[in-house]
């Protein structure tokens, strides 16, 4: 029984290994915004390929910090990746996958954007707004 897990557990593991790594680069050749490793296994089903690339893309990408004092600087959205390259060629997956997992990643950038946007507003007119003498209001 032992050796009978041991060989599934080779078998797997040959399995795993037998899927070739693509590398994907982000943004341009001389200075891309991040690169990752995707195999057909990430890909292979539409859904969860875009979830897995989505999340291999947050351990890396190095996005402009949002702040309530830079918010106003950049236009909401205008997060540019320039190009998607992969080191050879591939399937329809993994495009997908990418350019899916890329769209997620810039709405969450816009919804920042917009919450911190949103926030320094707030803070303007509180500060702005609330003059009244506080001894009067207990």
């Amino acid at each position: 029984a032992l050796a009978r897990s041991r060989l599934r557990h080779i078998a797997t593991v040959l399995h795993s290994l037998s899927f070739k790594m693509v590398k994907v680069i982000i943004g341009k050749q001389e200075d891309p915004w991040c690169e990752i490793d995707l195999t057909e296994e990430d890909v292979e089903d539409w859904k969860k390929g875009v979830e897995i690339v989505e999340a291999k893309l947050r351990e890396v990408v190095q996005l402009p910090p949002i702040t309530l004092e830079n918010c106003h600087e950049r236009d909401d959205g205008d997060l540019q990746w320039d190009e998607i390259t992969f080191e050879e060629e591939v399937n329809g997956k993994y495009w997908h996958a990418t350019i899916m997992a890329l769209h997620r990643i810039r709405e969450d950038f816009v919804k920042k954007q917009r919450k911190m946007k949103h926030l320094d507003w707030y803070m303007t007119m509180k500060t702005s707004s609330d003059k009244r003498n506080a001894k009067y209001y207990v």
